[in-house]
């Protein structure tokens, strides 16, 4: 912490900003603790481990800001990374997390939002894959893929058996088993659930948390969606659709979301991981998703 503390003055100190500035600490993220100090975020890693995360993360934003439209590129965090921390502008705007909870989006508001994501993810996959691949191959951390039904560990039964018990009997996975599509690899945000997308006024103001961004099949980016809801979901999908002439099949995002739901359920309570929000928050979408079937 006290060393936190160091760099968080060192910052006031070189950007001429008084020790009583209003400074915000914000919630959430295992990796760096994160500060607003007037429009700008600081976020320092939590352990030396993390600086070169921070380093991808900034290369990457990079990246974007090359590659993106001007009009997308203000979307993205810009990082500036000095080897000890990282900074940038804030995205104005609340989370869509916070947005959703409010009920109080109409359904043409929604499908507003929906397609406003869908069209800022086709540009960020419709970057080069070239550029990208040379910057990714300088750090070590490997991306993740959110097809855990590549992964060895991944026991369909007990998936199964995980989404029939969550969903009181109501999805049987066997319904919807189906092979996911490995192709159309793509630059993916690969976190892009509801605290990482940022609202403005019934508008998106932007994705941030670029850390797990990596290559990836396309279809890994609508897994988070399926949290919300499945309706909402689909739309995203189907806006989507709409911009790119790579198509994202619906059965297999379904059966992505219910595959890799069935699969973090086992790998959090075989490692004893008492999370009872996470597992009732679970329980709501698989039944939210059980009815929007019929």
């Amino acid at each position: 912490m006290e060393e936190t503390q160091s760099l968080l003055n060192d910052f006031l100190e070189q950007n001429h900003l008084q020790s009583d500035e209003k400074c915000l600490r914000l919630e959430g993220g295992s990796r760096s603790v994160a500060y607003k100090i007037n429009n700008q975020i600081i976020r320092i890693p939590t352990k030396e481990i993390f600086l070169e995360e921070q380093e991808r993360e900034s290369q990457i934003s990079l990246f974007l800001q090359k590659y993106l439209p001007q009009k997308f590129s203000l979307k993205i965090p810009h990082l500036k990374f000095n080897g000890c921390y990282c900074v940038h502008q804030a995205i104005e705007g609340e989370l869509l997390q916070s947005v959703w909870n409010r009920k109080n989006l109409s359904p043409t508001g929604l499908k507003n939002i929906a397609r406003e994501i869908a069209e800022l993810l086709y540009h960020i996959h419709n970057t080069p894959l070239n550029p990208i691949q040379d910057i990714l191959a300088k750090y070590s951390k490997i991306c993740r893929n959110e097809n855990k039904t590549l992964n060895s560990d991944f026991d369909y039964g007990i998936a199964r058996k995980h989404i029939l018990n969550y969903s009181d009997g109501k999805i049987d996975l066997d319904n919807f088993r189906t092979v996911i599509s490995s192709e159309g690899v793509a630059l993916c945000h690969n976190d892009l659930h509801a605290e990482n997308i940022i609202i403005n006024n019934g508008d998106l103001a932007g994705f941030i948390d670029f850390g797990e961004a990596g290559i990836n099949p396309r279809i890994t980016d609508f897994f988070h969606f399926y949290r919300l809801s499945r309706d909402f979901a689909l739309e995203v999908i189907k806006a989507y659709n709409d911009f790119s002439p790579f198509k994202i099949n619906i059965k297999e995002a379904d059966y992505q979301f219910l595959s890799n739901t069935g699969y973090t359920i086992e790998q959090r309570l075989r490692a004893g991981k008492n999370m009872p929000l996470f597992y009732e928050e679970v329980r709501k979408a698989l039944l939210l998703f059980a009815e929007s079937l019929k």
